[in-house]
């Protein structure tokens, strides 16, 4: 998206949901060891509606790269805690993408009896 197209104040949102990653994750060395799953949301505000008055992919954000960098991020990192890991990725989306809020929502498998453990975090510019 190009920063000119954006309106000031308009915060239009683009979501993502169960972006699904095998993360290395856990306090203990043991527990890191094995890959866990992990489900991530995402929700960028920006201004979307040049991309919906012209349907140019330039001008709006990419969910597809959005998708892929969250993953990689995970994917590639090792982290101790739940929060590490949402907090990661609202500095990689609020520097990689030209939003002026974003809201992620990481969830772990981990407990018996517990559907997930889910950690929400929301920062803006």
């Amino acid at each position: 998206m190009r920063r000119d197209d954006a309106v000031p104040g308009r915060d239009d949102r683009l979501a993502l949901r169960n972006i699904l990653c095998m993360c290395h994750i856990g306090v203990t060395e043991e527990e890191r060891r094995e890959r866990q799953k992990l489900e991530v949301d995402v929700e960028l505000f920006t201004d979307l509606d040049g991309a919906g008055r012209s349907g140019d992919l330039g001008r709006t954000i990419d969910y597809r790269d959005v998708c892929e960098s969250v993953r990689g991020h995970l994917e590639g990192g090792v982290f101790h805690l739940v929060e590490a890991a949402a907090r990661s990725i609202l500095d990689l989306v609020l520097a990689k993408f030209p939003v002026s809020r974003a809201v992620v929502r990481v969830r772990k498998f981990v407990l018996p009896r517990v559907g997930h453990v889910e950690v929400m975090m929301e920062r803006g510019r």
